[in-house]
């Protein structure tokens, strides 16, 4: 049978209690947002459900998935309590958001009496006892002029009834013996025990002796109730048994028993009278999205290498390509790099580290080194021996004085299996490279550069500038197309966005745009020789100066056939003639007064009113 629930007689309130979150408030650690809340309840037993949301535009909501601290179940009431996220974990972001943190907890109805109504149009008072609310009639009892109502097997019992009513489970009894004093741990007892029934009939509990056809007590005043829990002693064969209460109304008793469920016996439907309730917080703050970041060709390579200042310390944001054993990493890191030292780790570490204290810290640093957005450093979890993933940790080489590598047990970063953390391991085994700036003073110095861009209306192409000594030099290589006159490296296309054009001196078209011309020998010499004095690296991205000098030539071999040279030959004009300076990665310089005609050569501007005496 099935029945609706019934509107109540009386007016519905809520417990006016001090539940509250006070003080939510967000600060930024690099890429750590650092949430602190208190947590206030009048009832300091109270288990608090939170959860935080984020928002762009205070409308649409989502909640942070990626969140640690005091947060998510069973959270007690407190001050000072905190919690944290790392940027990147959060599904969309901007420099204004709003942030919003709900307490979920279980609240009490307080009408403490009621009618319920079923499809008959049957209705029946409730009464609420402790945090449950009972019907006070059998059920069935208002269908009738017989106040015992329905009888039920244990079957039919816990299907008839109301919609968001139930048949009482054995803690439920319990509670309510307990609310009318028996001893709980005499309450878990099977058997007979005392009750003031007495009370009971005072709060509205009606209490009739009802005949059945099983036989409970012989002579005895009784009504018996089905509760909706089955026996625990299965392995006993009492499969059949349910749990019921048998009240003895002329002995102020009530015992629990097992009956068999097919016997019928009477039935009281109960309701929780507990419901979630939510208290929430919310703010707007204003958030650092963009970490000191960038972008800088590889000298050699001409390949776009992403950097990240943290620790105080510019890091590239990707590993050098390839796995290598420990006798293998010298050069691997470009020129003005350099291998981290172990404090340098050890200071990323306690920079993207969790700001609180976590159980599962290691995991939660790991996922914020593997992070691909802004504030992470895409630290893979995989890495390779014997081009194999087997036997083998995501480790990362540290710098270290002593080259003794015959099997040696040193310690390394490592981020293998999601935990980030340090771990020993043999240097004839293979780990990755992960580069420093060599110059850790690099951001102040570049701040004191004199810099900006030019657009060549040509193309409408953008070029940054540096002011070095007086001269006013392109701080890239030219890459205008002039079609039969200029060409990629190698003929690939690519080639040309990493490294620019190269030129031919064929052409009597001027190479550079309105108002900047080729350098002359003398200022290519005071930049190579004079300027860099035996110290090229301050030229290549990186270096200090900011000329961001490239090289994209020809590759050799080198004189052991195990590494490369990196070249490239830049052009300048005396007068009328062309000639060219060589340079290549070993440091070496060659002036060349005559260019020839069949060569490309690369080109950079200087500015036409920069005049120099050098």
């Amino acid at each position: 049978m099935r029945y609706i629930l019934l509107s109540m007689l009386s007016v519905f309130f809520l417990t006016v209690q001090a539940q509250k979150i006070e003080n939510f408030k967000m600060s930024q650690h690099s890429g750590e947002l650092i949430f602190s809340y208190d947590l206030i309840s009048a009832a300091k037993s109270n288990l608090f459900q939170v959860k935080l949301f984020s928002s762009v535009d205070n409308n649409q909501w989502q909640e942070v998935e990626k969140v640690y601290g005091e947060i998510g179940d069973s959270i007690v009431p407190g001050t000072h309590k905190k919690i944290v996220v790392w940027i990147d974990h959060l599904n969309k972001i901007k420099p204004g958001m709003y942030f919003r943190l709900t307490a979920s907890f279980e609240n009490i109805d307080q009408q403490k009496q009621g009618t319920l109504m079923d499809d008959k149009g049957h209705s029946y008072p409730w009464i609420k006892i402790g945090q449950t609310r009972w019907m006070t009639q059998n059920l069935g009892s208002m269908a009738t002029d017989n106040p015992c109502g329905n009888y039920y097997t244990n079957d039919e019992a816990r299907n008839a009834c109301p919609d968001n009513w139930h048949l009482p489970s054995d803690e439920e009894w319990m509670e309510l013996e307990t609310y009318f004093g028996i001893n709980l741990e005499k309450a878990k007892e099977h058997g007979l025990r005392e009750i003031n029934l007495e009370e009971l009939k005072n709060a509205g509990f009606s209490l009739t002796e009802c005949n059945y056809k099983t036989s409970l007590y012989p002579n005895q005043q009784a009504i018996a109730f089905w509760t909706s829990t089955g026996s625990s002693m299965l392995h006993l064969g009492y499969s059949d048994k349910y749990l019921a209460r048998i009240i003895r109304l002329d002995e102020n008793k009530i015992s629990k028993e097992l009956r068999d469920k097919k016997e019928k016996l009477s039935v009281r439907c109960v309701q929780n009278a507990t419901f979630m309730d939510k208290i929430s917080k919310q703010i707007e703050v204003t958030i650092n999205t963009q970490p000191t970041m960038g972008k800088v060709n590889h000298p050699f390579s001409g390949e776009e290498m992403e950097w990240i200042y943290k620790a105080d310390n510019i890091w590239m944001r990707k590993d050098i390509m390839g796995s290598f054993q420990y006798k293998e990493i010298d050069g691997r890191c470009p020129a003005g790099w350099k291998l981290p030292t172990k404090e340098d780790w050890e200071a990323l570490f306690k920079e993207m580290s969790p700001s609180i204290k976590l159980k599962n810290e290691k995991e939660v640093l790991s996922e914020r080194f593997s992070s691909d957005g802004n504030w992470g450093m895409n630290l893979s979890n995989a890495d390779y021996w014997m081009d194999i993933p087997y036997y083998t940790y995501n480790t990362y080489w540290i710098h270290n004085d002593d080259k003794e590598i015959s099997k040696k047990t040193m310690p390394f970063p490592t981020n293998y299996r999601g935990m980030a953390q340090w771990t020993t391991k043999l240097t004839h085994e293979e780990a990755k490279i992960r580069c420093v700036l060599a110059e850790k003073k690099y951001l102040e110095k570049s701040k004191q550069l004199n810099r900006g861009t030019i657009v060549d209306k040509r193309d409408n192409k953008e070029y940054p500038w540096i002011e070095i000594d007086g001269t006013t030099w392109m701080a890239e290589n030219l890459s205008y197309d002039m079609g039969e006159y200029s060409m990629c490296r190698d003929n690939i296309k690519v080639d040309c966005e990493l490294f620019g054009h190269m030129y031919s001196i064929k052409t009597d078209e001027n190479f550079c745009p309105d108002g900047w011309r080729l350098p002359t020998s003398a200022e290519w010499k005071y930049l190579l020789i004079n300027k860099a004095a035996n110290n090229l690296s301050i030229l290549l991205p990186f270096g200090g100066t900011g000329f961001n000098l490239l090289l994209g030539g020809e590759i050799l071999e080198d004189e052991t056939g195990k590494g490369n040279i990196y070249t490239a030959n830049y052009l300048f004009l005396d007068d009328d003639t062309h000639g060219y300076y060589y340079i290549d990665s070993k440091g070496q310089v060659e002036f060349n007064s005559r260019a020839k005609k069949r060569d490309y050569y690369y080109v950079r501007c200087v500015k036409e009113e920069i005049t120099t005496n050098k």
